[in-house]
């Protein structure tokens, strides 16, 4: 089974509110990559591609979306107007030591009240540090409700997009062992600090930049070196198109059920999915 028709959860998806979406498109053009960000558009793709279900993720910059609450709440919309299509994890604010009490709460109100799915965690936009103490109540939260956290971590710009590195999500990772972490982008060109410490990693955006260095031999055995167990596909729709993540996996060597763990497997056991 080609990646095309396999069934597909695609745990890395962004949608714009269309307030948003046309502002990159005012001021980048409507060839920009944002202005794909479009939910009927989206479900195109998702009929053309086999996804099942698509996990809405927040950037969580207010810049992309709204305020955090906000936020939530726009995603948590689409989720209930398409409830088996898709899934959303929380937006959380970076707003000085009123984390500390703030961030908890709205979580909490994003989990029992709007019905998301996990934490969205995006050090380099909250500008915050990934391993950062202030980070330890919404943790602490988000493992008391039993929900996965993903943490941005792609490390590969100069300046303070380090404070994503996978080795500072791996120290949360120890202190936090109950909880589900997934370490978005495989950890960008950190990916061997990712290696040593995630279990799991989502393939998101990375691997056509792991094309062209690394070519497709190596971008197969850096896929192998994590093993099938390990791998959630994901896309970071718009930044990435669906024909172009289908044509690198199908050049991969992963078995039939090594595929269907990647594509669905493995997610819905983060999510405890039963079906």
């Amino acid at each position: 089974m080609n990646w095309n028709t396999i069934p597909k959860i695609d745990a890395h998806v962004h949608i714009l509110p269309e307030e948003n979406r046309r502002s990159f498109i005012k001021y980048q053009g409507q060839d920009c990559v944002w202005a794909k960000a479009e939910l009927s558009q989206y479900i195109k793709h998702m009929d053309e591609y086999n996804i099942e279900k698509a996990i809405l993720q927040p950037t969580n910059d207010a810049y992309m979306y709204f305020s955090a609450r906000k936020t939530n709440e726009y995603l948590a919309e689409i989720v209930k107007k398409y409830p088996n299509r898709f899934l959303a994890f929380a937006d959380i604010s970076f707003n000085g030591s009123y984390i500390l009490d703030e961030a908890p709460k709205e979580l909490e109100y994003a989990i029992k009240q709007l019905g998301l799915s996990g934490l969205k965690i995006h050090p380099s936009n909250l500008n915050i540090d990934a391993d950062d103490l202030r980070l330890i109540p919404v943790l602490r939260k988000a493992a008391e409700l039993k929900v996965p956290v993903m943490y941005h971590a792609n490390p590969c710009l100069t300046g303070f997009h380090d404070n994503c590195a996978p080795d500072k999500i791996n120290k949360m990772i120890k202190i936090f062992p109950d909880i589900q972490f997934i370490t978005a982008h495989m950890g960008g060109m950190k990916y061997l600090d990712a290696l040593s410490g995630c279990k799991w990693v989502d393939i998101s955006f990375i691997l056509p930049e792991f094309i062209g260095l690394y070519g497709l031999e190596q971008t197969n055995r850096i896929l192998r070196m994590f093993g099938a167990d390990r791998l959630i596909f994901g896309t970071d729709y718009p930044e990435r198109e669906y024909k172009v993540y289908c044509s690198i996996l199908d050049k991969m060597d992963f078995t039939e059920e090594e595929k269907r763990k990647i594509a669905y497997g493995n997610i819905k056991l983060v999510l405890q999915i039963a079906k």
